[in-house]
């Protein structure tokens, strides 16, 4: 499928940010700025399959993502940015599309049961909660601009719930498998284990990934802190020679 995306910027290096579930390329405005802003970047912005204006469809497994990005983003990106769903995605496709580097926020690698029964109950009825509730629940996380729970909100009228339903049935049946990365490869996890859980990092590490954790980052890290993320990324982000990254 070849999904919806919006360029901005005009610098010579490109960025594609691909946001989780139940989100649109409109969460990343913030985290888009700085990336053009301070690194001259060009930046695309992605509506994954059922999500945004990006089309339904009858199926949501994470090839299919992942084959959506291939089928629509150009090889040899300077960055493959994904957080949560888009980290596991871009993750998926890395090997086909082969940028110069992947960074996954807080892919959704392992999921515990607990978290899936969660996103699979709250998410199909989190249009309809009321905002202190939201709040409660971290949604937004604390620190993310005025105005992103209207842009939540907006995405999720937008969204295709049955995402969630599939991904909840298809990911535990079909679990991520730790590997060396196919392409040099950065994942900043948030602090509280959400996604990727301390056994897989030390797997992923051994692996030869280089593995960051966010200190006191939520899963939606780009939006509680987007400048801190960035600054935790800015060797690799600047292409600087001394990097210490594979």
């Amino acid at each position: 499928m070849k999904l919806v995306t919006e360029r901005i910027g005009a610098g010579p290096r490109t960025a594609a940010l691909v946001h989780g579930n139940s989100a649109s390329r409109d969460i990343w405005r913030e985290f888009a700025a700085i990336l053009i802003e301070k690194y001259n970047m060009s930046v695309i912005l992605v509506d994954l399959r059922g999500h945004g204006d990006s089309p339904h469809a009858e199926r949501y497994l994470v090839e299919d993502f992942a084959a959506d990005l291939v089928e629509t983003l150009p090889e040899g990106l300077d960055f493959l940015i994904g957080q949560s769903l888009g980290g596991l995605a871009v993750l998926t496709a890395a090997g086909r599309l082969q940028p110069k580097r992947v960074i996954g926020l807080d892919p959704a690698l392992e999921i515990s049961p607990r978290n899936a029964v969660l996103l699979r109950v709250v998410g199909v009825v989190q249009l309809r909660l009321p905002a202190w509730l939201l709040r409660a629940l971290g949604v937004p996380p604390k620190g993310a601009p005025e105005g992103m729970l209207e842009r939540y909100r907006a995405s999720w009228r937008k969204w295709d719930p049955e995402t969630t339903r599939q991904l909840a049935k298809s990911v535990p049946s079909d679990p991520y498998v730790v590997a060396p990365p196919e392409v040099p490869s950065t994942l900043l996890l948030a602090d509280d284990e959400f996604a990727v859980p301390n056994g897989m990092r030390a797997e992923l590490k051994a692996a030869g990934w280089d593995v960051r954790v966010k200190p006191g980052g939520v899963h939606e890290l780009h939006v509680q802190d987007p400048a801190g993320v960035i600054a935790m990324l800015d060797d690799v982000l600047a292409d600087r020679k001394e990097s210490h990254v594979p």
